[in-house]
């Protein structure tokens, strides 16, 4: 199941039409945070924007580029602005029962992390802060 989750990720990112992005771009250099919503008014999207938000050095220096995505249009960045839509090759969204839903892919592009409601920002830094590929950045080059 995974292995499934991992596929669909990359799928999505390989998908996402972005000012000319895609995942080979992204792959190595950036670790990236899909937020899903229905609504950029949906509370737990607004509780993740507020935090993000309010770190933009944290995310920075972890290497995070956000991207939302409302039904099949795609902002990069936060505040979401500006809109495109999704690639032919964007796959399908995933289910949002709860309205929300997170992911954190990782470097290597795999899918990390998923969730249907907002997670604190500390927590997020912890996750990735415990990966083997920022423990080695934190090591050698001796980020915050």
């Amino acid at each position: 199941m995974r292995a499934t989750g991992v596929f669909f990720a990359m799928f999505v990112l390989f998908g996402l039409c972005v000012r000319a992005q895609d995942l080979e771009s992204l792959r190595w250099k950036n670790r990236v945070i899909l937020l899903y919503t229905h609504s950029l008014d949906h509370p737990e999207y607004k509780k993740m924007e507020t935090g993000l938000q309010a770190d933009a050095a944290g995310v920075a220096t972890r290497k995070i580029i956000i991207f939302t995505i409302v039904g099949e249009q795609v902002s990069r960045g936060l505040p979401a602005e500006i809109w495109e839509k999704l690639g032919p090759r964007a796959g399908r969204i995933p289910d949002l029962a709860e309205g929300f839903r997170l992911e954190l892919i990782g470097l290597d592009g795999g899918l990390k992390y998923t969730t249907t409601t907002a997670t604190p920002r500390e927590q997020l830094w912890a996750l990735i802060d415990g990966m083997p590929m920022r423990r080695e950045e934190l090591r050698t080059k001796g980020n915050p």
